[in-house]
């Protein structure tokens, strides 16, 4: 039994260390900040923020995966925090965009 598998987990997760900008509304106004994601799955990122971000906010995620050249816009929703640290589930990607994940998720475990 895997780590994901044990915590009830969808997708398998692959240690990362990229940079993501996060926008989202507070008190109205759009507010966009640098973060660190480091871990990503087919469905979601783990971000290290330096601010803590409600569960169930919605959020803008700018990144560039490993392995690949195109960058992404996805928007997410804070599923789980613990500190700074935030799972973040991806909220409709294009087919385009789940394509990208899923290939970079299987380029990594070959990897791994």
């Amino acid at each position: 039994m895997t780590s994901d598998d044990r915590w009830g987990r969808r997708w398998e997760r692959h240690a990362i260390t990229i940079p993501v900008a996060v926008s989202l509304l507070i008190k109205g106004e759009r507010t966009k900040f640098h973060s660190q994601a480091t871990d990503v799955s087919r469905g979601g990122l783990s971000v290290f923020m330096t601010r803590e971000i409600p569960i169930g906010v919605r959020v803008q995620l700018d990144f560039l995966l490993p392995y690949s050249s195109t960058p992404l816009t996805l928007r997410g929703i804070v599923r789980t925090r613990h500190g700074f640290n935030h799972g973040i589930e991806f909220v409709h990607p294009t087919h385009e965009q789940q394509e990208i994940l899923e290939r970079t998720c299987k380029v990594l475990t070959l990897l791994s």
